[in-house]
């Protein structure tokens, strides 16, 4: 115990004019007391998550509604096309969309390649059609346009049905080949 009393005396001894022997200011008491007293200083947290998620929200929305007036602005294709255009185009659209719908059902994997060539083959379709379109805008609404546009659906709307009708015919037969081997 001798030694441990012996190094604090010496470490005592090698600090001894180190010391900060001053007399503080005047006043310092009071100032260190009010310190001591008063309420401690919490900062503040930045609590980003509601602001993050709320200007998330905002561009959503933004998103969305930037979307449904895009949707909801009248084409430019249509502006030079009569009533009786319009409303060839939507049946016949419709038609051709009931259609893709009711190919994209049957898929299986016998019949993907078909469906898929298929698809290609409507894109053609697709283009032929923009061409119309392109022209209606620049020369109006003719008879030889409408005429081309009809064409074009029907051509569509029969390709699709031939395409079906294969596909039914392979499904056909892969039940046969199934049954027989029962």
């Amino acid at each position: 115990m001798k030694e441990k009393k012996d190094s604090i005396e010496q470490l005592f001894s090698q600090l001894e004019n180190q010391w900060d022997t001053e007399t503080p200011r005047l006043g310092h008491t009071d100032r260190f007391s009010k310190k001591l007293n008063a309420e401690p200083v919490q900062t503040k947290k930045k609590n980003w998550i509601p602001l993050s998620l709320a200007a998330s929200l905002l561009l959503i929305a933004g998103i969305i509604s930037f979307y449904q007036l895009k949707d909801n602005q009248p084409t430019n294709q249509w502006q030079n096309a009569s009533a009786q255009t319009k409303e060839t185009h939507d049946y016949f659209a419709s038609v051709v969309e009931k259609e893709l719908t009711d190919l994209k059902s049957k898929q299986t994997p016998e019949t993907e390649q078909i469906i898929n060539d298929a698809l290609t083959q409507m894109k053609v379709f697709e283009q032929d059609y923009q061409k119309i379109i392109n022209e209606l805008q620049k020369n109006g609404d003719t008879k030889q346009l409408l005429h081309a546009m009809i064409l074009n659906f029907q051509t569509r709307i029969s390709f699709l049905e031939e395409v079906i009708k294969k596909i039914e015919i392979i499904t056909h037969q892969k039940n046969i080949e199934n049954e027989k081997s029962i």
